[in-house]
């Protein structure tokens, strides 16, 4: 019996008498605030939680309901927490009997005066808390069953024997039986927790001074321990503190020389330190510690200065190859360990650091090279690599070879070399029975200069190739460029090839630096699944192939795009140019009045012929090339990666289009255009055509064959008719689907109007507000050249032209108003970069800051003279382009931005960025818009973001939030159904945990100025 009025030091209580066992079990589905293993306290000051802290959601049937304070407290590892449940609020947990694998089974107690929470957690945190849990008093478990009373005489019962089968012994407690029982059967967690034994429980007083002293304790031990450093942080504070002076991106690479100086002291290369010491260092942004800190993670600091773009200042003088890629090229590779590698043009390393064989290497770029060495430093790999600086091309000219070589030309910026010659290098450079893995551009694949075609000939008459993979051209910072891998073999004849295409197998990235990664473990697997299948099933391509084997013999002449032969082909089928010829097009001054672009054709073939439209303004820059057509013809295009096909009929003029965007076929005798046009538009005809343009980074028709593409044979006129018309039964379907969505996007769009002007005030209100505090701490006094704002400092002036510009945007929403239809203005095209630019300059706000970390949209075009080789370059500032109307474009930013605005960033937070980043991705323009402030709510899905009704607001009280209708989200999605589509992405532990994924369809692919 406790003694509850005792003054002594401590006493032995029963645990019983201290803990009473506590909770309702739910016996009807309801819901309410659950309880999360999370919860559990993590210091002095998390003990106590209340319910408001907890997540709601539903309770099922079973669970234990609290509606008083209640400690809860685990049979491993050793947590508690004091609930603070009420009647009024009450707590819901799992069932008793449930059991985690890190934490065992959570006890309910309330607990008498006589014990503090805290010197419960105080028991927890010094491990005393498993000795009196597991002090189990054997004779104290017994249960009965009819008139016999079983009790344990298994010695080894713990909390881990629940649920296990232990030996009872049993007495019938009818006096007329003395008979004796044994039996097996389970442990039930109650019955181990009835029989904890007694305890030492020291008084309130005593309690209060061991609590008192742990604290003093580990204060102590947290004023030695070193400070909580983030190298992302140290990093990220260093090269934003570097750029408000000027100094921009490239201070951080002598941030990373100075951290690469402490860490290697008297060993560090001299070289390296004299390469890199011209770059400018900013002192004293970081202390003694922070750089001392940093040196201990020189890889980490490598890759935050390196391997990252936007923030981090990636250098323009060397390229890291994604991590992904170099594990999938090394995986191909499957090198002896034993070997040594050779590595030209070796970059930053990455292959060094990734194969565990001895590797030789070049890289003549000084500043690449130093960068390289401090990362093998890093990395703790300098006694087996010896890359040197120097020049990989005077080092092909001596007679060493090698058994392997591993290297990634296509990233290149040689002048003068072609990826052909280098390849022809490469190869001579191998050892017979060596095996070379190489990644190149995709062009070396299919390019007919005589350079390339010529080493590609070569390696197809010797058998060599082993292995063609295109790879995904999205997961390149700062390239477009599709790219493919290589695997050959020297001296062993290959009787197929393998030729895979793995530019579907990409993910959403977690990094907000880059939109999309390589999915190569999937892709290994599904491509050794495929070869397996191909096999088994005799050896045809089916729907849905990632990979085939092929013959020599087989080959479509020199062309080893993978895609070709990845497309199902008719059995029995005819080549295409039984059935039209190509109409061969001329280089002349434009003089036509049909300017026509990919785009120009429509997407449905329609049931009557196309009809080109004359053009006001004459597009004489970027229509060159001219077609004289005279009576019926079929155009083809391809638009975002799409085949679009329609037909003409007795049409007697010329049309013009940029070269290689437009082709003009002219039906053999017997074939009518409209089934060839009909032909063309079916899947399997489509995907051969468009098949013939993967690789290129602007896809195009210029290496049309027609008698590589096979197509079923409809000899009977019924049979052409009904293909025809199968084709425009399939095209009205969708429009009447179209035509019914369309009706729906018009209903919501005064929920939508409205939505979008409560955003414009707000953000109005806001820059309004910090103009008039602005002038009141300035006692009235301002003028345009003062700065506002910590977050983003902007101009007096520069924030009056926000505030100006938000007025024009209210006026014409309010002006919408009265419209029967939404007017956006017409659809033009746009520059991704560009557009974000000028939302950037004219949305700015003192207490956000916005970033457009996307690389610029300009780019010089080969034009390739397909009779001479010969190629020509034209500059545009706009490479890819998307059509949509500009008015739309920025309302959908506008709710973006709103939503991180008043949902995810908080009032404390000094910090706030939005992160705007694009890219062209198979012929698609994707925008992602990043902000760093919370996190989705637990639970919370994309779809949920997107639905109607759904609010992401941080507060859930009506009575607070009532300006957050649930709309933003949806309205977001609506508005891209016409343009594309919308994702949202949630990763809580990220810098930046939630990315809109924007993806417009409508594009032009290029624009040439």
């Amino acid at each position: 019996m406790l003694n509850t009025t005792s003054n002594t030091a401590a006493q032995s209580v029963k645990f019983n008498d201290i803990f009473r066992s506590t909770g309702i079990e739910v016996k009807e589905p309801t819901s309410g605030r659950i309880f999360d293993e999370k919860h559990f306290a993590k210091d002095w000051d998390s003990i106590y939680v209340q319910p408001s802290a907890l997540s709601y959601g539903e309770v099922a049937v079973g669970m234990r309901k609290f509606t008083k304070p209640t400690l809860l407290v685990t049979t491993k590892e050793a947590k508690m927490v004091m609930i603070l449940a009420s009647a009024k609020n009450p707590v819901f947990i799992c069932p008793f009997e449930n059991s985690s694998e890190e934490y065992g089974y959570i006890l309910a107690f309330s607990i008498m005066p006589s014990i503090s929470p805290e010197y419960v957690y105080y028991l927890c945190n010094y491990d005393l808390w498993d000795k009196i849990i597991n002090n189990i008093n054997i004779g104290h478990i017994e249960c009965r069953e009819n008139d016999i009373v079983w009790g344990v005489v298994d010695g080894t019962v713990s909390w881990n024997r629940i649920g296990k089968n232990v030996l009872w012994c049993g007495y019938s407690e009818n006096p007329n039986n003395c008979s004796s029982y044994e039996s097996a059967f389970p442990l039930e967690p109650k019955m181990l927790k009835d029989a904890i034994g007694d305890f030492i429980l020291p008084s309130r007083e005593k309690q209060n001074e061991l609590i008192e002293e742990a604290k003093e304790q580990e204060a102590k031990f947290a004023s030695f321990a070193e400070p909580e450093y983030s190298v992302g942080e140290l990093v990220d504070r260093y090269t934003m503190n570097a750029h408000m002076h000027g100094l921009f991106r490239n201070s951080s690479i002598r941030l990373l020389l100075e951290c690469y100086i402490l860490s290697a002291g008297e060993s560090a290369n001299k070289d390296v330190v004299k390469i890199l010491s011209d770059f400018p260092f900013q002192k004293d942004v970081l202390s003694e510690e922070e750089m001392r800190f940093l040196s201990q993670h020189l890889e980490y600091v490598f890759q935050r200065v390196i391997s990252s773009n936007g923030v981090s200042f990636q250098p323009s003088f060397g390229f890291v190859q994604p991590q992904e890629v170099t594990d999938f090229m090394c995986s191909l590779a499957s090198f002896p360990n034993d070997v040594k590698v050779y590595n030209p043009f070796a970059g930053a390393d990455s292959y060094a650091i990734a194969l565990p064989n001895p590797i030789d290497g070049e890289e003549i770029n000084a500043e690449t090279w130093a960068l390289g060495q401090i990362r093998l430093f890093a990395a703790g790999v300098t006694s087996r690599t010896n890359i040197k600086l120097g020049d990989s091309f005077a080092s092909m000219d001596d007679e060493k070879k090698y058994k392997a070589i591993i290297t990634s030309p296509a990233y290149l910026m040689e002048k003068g070399q072609r990826i052909g010659d280098i390849v022809g290098h490469l190869y001579s450079k191998l050892e017979d029975g060596g095996t070379l893995v190489c990644i190149v551009s995709a062009g070396f694949l299919f390019d007919q200069s005589q350079a390339t075609k010529s080493i590609r000939m070569k390696l197809i008459e010797d058998r060599t190739l082993k292995a063609v993979i295109s790879l995904p051209s999205n997961i390149f910072i700062g390239t477009g460029i599709s790219q493919a891998a290589l695997v050959i073999t020297k001296g062993v004849e290959n009787e197929d090839i393998i030729l895979a295409d793995a530019s579907g197998f990409t993910r959403f990235s977690k990094s907000v630096y880059r939109q999309t990664t390589f999915d190569w473990e999937q892709f290994v697997k599904d491509m050794e699944d495929d070869l397996v299948d191909f096999g088994e099933r005799g050896e045809y391509v089916v729907e849905g192939d990632v990979a085939t084997m092929v013959k020599y013999s087989e080959l479509n002449c020199s062309n080893l795009t993978p895609k070709i032969y990845l497309n199902p082909r008719p059995k029995d089928g005819k080549p295409l140019s039984d059935f039209a010829t190509e109409i061969k097009e001329s280089r002349g001054d434009g003089n036509t009045e049909y300017n026509l672009v990919g785009s120009s054709l429509p997407e449905a073939l329609h049931s009557k012929p196309f009809a080109p439209q004359k053009c006001v303004e004459k597009k004489a820059t970027s229509a060159r090339n001219h077609v004289a057509i005279s009576g019926d013809a079929v155009l083809i295009s391809i638009v975002s990666g799409n085949l679009r096909t329609v037909y003409v009929e007795n049409f007697h003029d010329k049309i013009a289009f940029p070269p290689g965007f437009i082709k003009v076929l002219q039906p053999s005798e017997g074939v009518s255009a409209q089934f060839l046009a009909a032909l063309l538009s079916t899947k399997m005809v489509a995907d051969q055509i468009t098949a013939q343009a993967k690789g290129l980074t602007i896809p195009r028709l210029n290496r049309l064959d027609l008698s590589q593409v096979l197509v079923p044979d409809y000899q009977s006129e019924e049979e052409r008719q009904k293909l025809i018309n199968d084709v425009l039964t399939s095209e009205m379907g969708d429009m009447a689907l179209e035509l019914h969505e369309a009706h729906e996007r018009y209903k919501r769009e005064v929920r939508s109007t409205r939505h979008a002007m409560i955003q414009t005030l707000s953000a109005l209100s806001s820059n309004w507000q910090q103009m008039n505090m602005f002038a009141q701490k300035r006692g009235g006094q301002i003028s345009f050249n003062d700065i506002i704002g910590r977050v983003n400092p902007i101009s007096v002036e520069n924030l009056m032209g926000s505030i100006g510009y938000a007025i024009s945007t209210l006026e014409r929403q309010v002006e919408s108003l009265r419209l029967e239809k939404a007017d956006w203005g017409e659809e033009v095209e746009i520059n991704p970069y560009g557009f974000i630019e000028d939302y950037i300059r004219t949305h700015s706000t003192p207490n956000i800051r916005m970033v457009n970390v996307g690389n610029d949209n300009t780019a010089d075009i080969p034009d390739i003279n397909e009779e001479t080789g010969d190629v020509t370059y034209y500059h545009t500032d706009a490479m890819n382009v998307f059509t949509a109307p500009m008015r739309l474009v920025e309302r959908i930013f506008n709710n973006i931005v709103a939503n991180a605005k008043a949902h995810g960033f908080t009032s404390d937070k000094s910090d706030n960025e939005i992160r705007f980043d694009w890219q062209e991705v198979n012929g698609d323009i994707v925008i992602t818009i990043a902000n760093n402030g919370l996190p989705l709510k637990e639970g919370v899905t994309s779809d949920d973001v997107l639905m109607s009704g759904f609010s992401t607001a941080l507060n859930e009280s009506s009575s607070e939030g009532t300006l957050h209708s649930g709309q933003g989200g949806f309205e977001i999605k609506s508005l891209m159904e016409g343009l594309g589509s919308v994702e949202v992405k949630s990763e809580p532990d990220a810098e930046f945990p939630v990315i809109y994924r924007l993806t417009f369809t409508n594009t032009n692919t290029v624009k040439i100025l």
